[in-house]
């Protein structure tokens, strides 16, 4: 049997955020960070800790979004610049 923490059902060793995606751990530290902010004020460490870990979420979706493959339309797109769908307009 393995040890577990006594007020879930993780095992030791897993990470409680493993079963969340990177959007919902986004959320979850905004929240966290507001409230930290609410409660100690705007100047206080513990807030800049806070927004610097939601800093680094957002960094790590955008490096993330980066380095998805492209869909079928983006590669049709790249190898067909002249097609209707392909052209893009500045409204």
């Amino acid at each position: 049997m393995s040890p577990t923490f006594a007020s879930s059902a993780t095992p030791l060793g897993v990470s409680p955020y493993a079963e969340k995606t990177l959007g919902d751990r986004i959320d979850d530290a905004i929240a966290e960070a507001r409230a930290i902010t609410d409660e100690k004020g705007v100047e206080s460490r513990e807030s800049a800790v806070a927004w610097d870990i939601v800093e680094e979420l957002l960094s790590a979706s955008a490096h993330r979004r980066e380095k998805l493959p492209k869909n079928a339309f983006e590669v049709y797109c790249s190898e067909h610049p002249e097609a209707q769908e392909a052209r893009m307009y500045d409204v």
